[in-house]
């Protein structure tokens, strides 16, 4: 979590904008700078966003504007943060409750600087994510590297997942950042 490059952290909300027609309510986990809300607030779709974030300090820091260009993000009318575990507010969730839910947790399923992150990326939180969507909804999660058994637990899940990547130079070298996009099954 830094400002030296926030490209894919706006990728993840403009995957997900891009991939719905009607992104009304929004769950956000992991709030880090803000930069992922910050453009999920740029479409005026969106009407609700709900951001889930373990750390109250951290809700403290953007709260008081501690982190440059960030201080408007969490006042906008249209932004709830929530101080908990995502999943255990996904467990809570009531079925069809979000258009989308952006995940952005830790550093992804491969690279994990807390080993307890792990269990956001195993199937039973992602299926709790996938019933907390409406039909059509989308689950979009950002990875710092590649996930094979993520991306086949979403399928199995959900039935289909796109993975994008995103190649970002950073102090001379390049790294692939990856998004997995994965939608609930439509109603016929």
């Amino acid at each position: 979590m830094d400002t030296a490059e926030t490209s894919t952290e706006r990728l993840l909300a403009e995957a997900f904008l891009t991939s719905h027609a009607a992104p009304a309510r929004v769950l956000v986990g992991g709030l880090g700078f803000g930069f992922t809300v910050a453009a999920l607030l740029a479409d005026p779709r969106v009407a609700e966003i709900e951001v889930v974030e373990l750390e109250p300090l951290l809700v403290t820091w953007l709260t008081q504007g501690r982190v440059p260009g960030t201080g408007a993000i969490l006042s906008d009318r249209r932004v709830n943060v929530v101080v908990d575990d995502v999943r255990a507010v996904l467990e809570r969730a009531e079925p069809g409750r979000y258009d989308g839910i952006l995940l952005d947790i830790d550093n992804g399923p491969g690279f994990l600087t807390r080993q307890a992150n792990a269990e956001v990326y195993r199937r039973p939180a992602l299926r709790s994510a996938i019933q907390a969507l409406t039909p059509g909804g989308v689950l979009a999660i950002w990875s710092a590297a590649p996930s094979a058994t993520l991306s086949a637990d979403l399928a199995g899940i959900a039935g289909h997942v796109d993975e994008l990547v995103r190649t970002v130079p950073r102090e001379g070298r390049e790294f692939d950042y990856h998004i997995y996009l994965a939608q609930r099954e439509p109603l016929d």
